[in-house]
C-alpha cells in the first residue's frame, strides 16, 4: 500500500471532517484503510489536523454495537470519540439541517451524505474525508473532498 499520496493530501489541511466510515474503519480496524485512518487519526491526536465530526456519526457508528447488545464496545466507542484531541462533535442544527436539505436537492444524496457534507462545509473545513464514491460527482470550490479507495 502507498501510504505518501494520503500523507501528502493532508499536508496542506488545517480543518477536516470525517464520514462516518472513517471511525467505523479505525475502530473495527478494516483492512486496508485501517493503516490510513491510523495515520490520519496519528495527525488529528497530534495536533497537525482539527477534526469535526457530525453528531450523526455517532448514531452511525454505535448501531451495530448497540444492535447485537455489546455495551462494552459501544462504551469503548464512546470513550475513543469524546477523548479524541483537537476533534469536536458537531451538532445538527438548524443551519445545518437548512443547507444539508440544499445539498440533498442538487446533488441528489442521502439525508445522511448531506448532513454530513453540510456539516464539513459550515464548520469551514478543508476537507471531507469519505469513501463514498457518489461524492465524487460533488465538485464544491470550498471543500476538498478526499474519497479514501484514492488514496490507497
Amino acid at each position: 500500500m502507498e501510504v505518501s499520496s494520503f500523507i501528502k493530501n493532508l499536508k496542506n489541511l488545517k480543518i477536516i471532517c470525517i464520514d462516518s466510515s472513517i471511525l467505523i474503519y479505525h475502530l473495527d480496524s478494516i483492512k486496508p484503510y485501517d493503516i490510513l485512518t491510523r495515520i490520519l487519526i496519528e495527525k488529528i491526536a497530534n495536533g497537525d489536523l482539527f477534526c469535526n465530526i457530525s453528531a450523526l456519526s455517532i448514531t452511525e457508528l454505535l448501531t451495530k454495537p448497540c444492535r447485537l447488545k455489546d455495551y462494552n464496545q459501544v462504551l469503548l466507542f464512546e470513550n475513543f470519540i469524546t477523548s479524541l484531541p483537537n476533534s469536536m462533535i458537531q451538532p445538527v442544527d438548524y443551519s445545518i439541517a437548512k443547507h444539508a436539505a440544499s445539498l440533498r436537492g442538487e446533488y441528489n444524496l442521502r439525508t445522511p451524505d448531506s448532513i454530513l457534507l453540510s456539516t464539513a462545509l459550515g464548520t469551514k473545513s478543508d476537507a471531507f474525508i469519505t469513501n463514498d464514491i457518489l461524492f465524487k460527482k460533488i465538485n464544491i470550490e470550498d471543500i476538498k473532498i478526499l474519497i479514501m479507495d484514492e488514496q490507497i
